[in-house]
């Protein structure tokens, strides 16, 4: 319960500070994010992406997400079935198509296709705090913990430096990232994992 209360207080207070970062720096340190990610090589062979949709003040996405899709990549985002407590990678062709869903988070269409979260090669997922060795505080087994069970994607973390502790002290639904970028570094802790 003192680890529990530990990472509640660390979660608030690694929020509080991202969310006095102006639009302009957001948008300057994702610009960095968005080098570092596509400077890694497993991105390079892959070709089916789930990624998040930006919300307030996380690592922006959107260019990412069209980038991939410029390339004729598979890119998916979540949606957020929340009778089931659960969320599932609908594909995305422009991202005009998004659209305020659960949570006000830019979601596909219901009607897109989806897929099977064992097919996909990357899931890029957002977090308030990650430690150096990988993991992601998680809110114990919320979405995103449960969804990570389900595949062997390479799991990238998006972070502002600032994010990045020491330790979270992981409990078992604290879910670890293989990868971790922040605008400063690339955090890789499974290699030649495609």
């Amino acid at each position: 319960m003192e680890n529990k209360n530990k990472k509640i207080k660390l979660r608030k207070s690694i929020i509080d500070i991202r969310n006095t970062l102006s639009e302009e720096k957001i948008t300057i340190l994702s610009n960095e994010i968005l080098k570092n990610f596509f400077a890694i090589e497993d991105i390079k062979n892959a070709s089916k992406f789930m990624l998040y949709s930006d919300f307030r003040n996380e690592v922006k996405t959107r260019e990412i997400i069209e980038i991939l899709i410029k390339n004729k990549k598979e890119v998916y985002l979540p949606i957020t079935i929340k009778d089931e407590k659960k969320i599932i990678p609908k594909r995305v062709n422009f991202l005009n198509d998004l659209k305020i869903g659960s949570y006000g988070i830019l979601e596909p269409s219901y009607s897109s296709s989806s897929i099977d979260p064992s097919l996909l090669d990357v899931v890029v997922v957002p977090g308030s705090v990650f430690d150096i060795s990988g993991y992601r505080i998680g809110y114990g087994g919320g979405y995103y913990d449960r969804f990570l069970e389900k595949t062997n994607a390479i799991k990238i973390g998006f972070a502002f430096s600032f994010q990045v502790i020491d330790n979270i002290f992981p409990e078992s639904h604290d879910k670890k990232m293989d990868i971790l970028v922040t605008e400063n570094e690339v955090f890789n802790f499974k290699k030649n994992h495609l």
